[in-house]
């Protein structure tokens, strides 16, 4: 997938990266927070040449920086850098978790309750490394609708009552989330609806 990237949208993996700087044996960058304006990143863990490793298969090979290109054509270096973080962090954890998993079954060792956590846990962290994968996708695009071809302010919709519409599905999706939530509470409190609606009479009766 690195040197697809690399050969189709060069600009996308160095703003992936925050590689703000044209260069052979780039490193391949573990976390980490951009900064634009001064084109360094922080708090960041390099493993040398790894990025030319991946994308070229080659540790020396030159990796494309977002100095080759005008600024204007940068994406939200931030955003897609820390997005992309998420979802292989997401990913590579989920992975752990389900290694952990096949490994305590192999030794034939009931799963610890940390374990157990740890695969609820990876339900989470499999929404947000798929939410995290579509701003990579669509954040590392940018300005771009048709790569090199159609900016994203030539196709954006001149139609009235977008925001209208999308407030409407923002308000069902989050009404349908509070009754989800409510119904599982629900559930994991053990009692059906139809026990709770009976009345006191009848309950004491089929008691008795």
């Amino acid at each position: 997938m690195a040197r697809l990237v690399a050969r189709t949208q060069p600009v996308k993996l160095a703003a992936m990266e925050s590689q703000f700087t044209t260069e052979r044996g780039a490193p391949l960058r573990v976390g980490g927070i951009p900064d634009e304006q001064n084109q360094k990143v922080y708090f960041v863990i390099e493993i040398p040449k790894g990025l030319s490793l991946l994308a070229t298969h080659d540790p020396d090979a030159e990796i494309k920086g977002l100095d080759s290109v005008s600024r204007d054509l940068w994406p939200n270096v931030p955003v897609l850098h820390i997005s992309f973080q998420l979802m292989v962090g997401s990913g590579l954890t989920i992975l752990a978790f389900s290694l952990l998993y096949w490994l305590a079954r192999w030794r034939n060792r009931e799963e610890g309750r940390w374990l157990l956590r740890g695969l609820v846990l990876s339900g989470a962290l499999a929404v947000i490394a798929m939410e995290a994968g579509w701003i990579v996708t669509e954040v590392g695009r940018q300005p771009w609708i048709i790569y090199n071809v159609m900016r994203t302010s030539q196709a954006v919709t001149p139609a009235p009552g977008v925001w209208l519409t999308f407030t409407g599905f923002v308000v069902l999706y989050l009404l349908l989330a509070v009754t989800l939530v409510w119904l599982m509470l629900r559930l994991a409190k053990g009692r059906p609806a139809e026990v709770e609606r009976k009345p006191k009479g009848i309950e004491s009766v089929a008691t008795t």
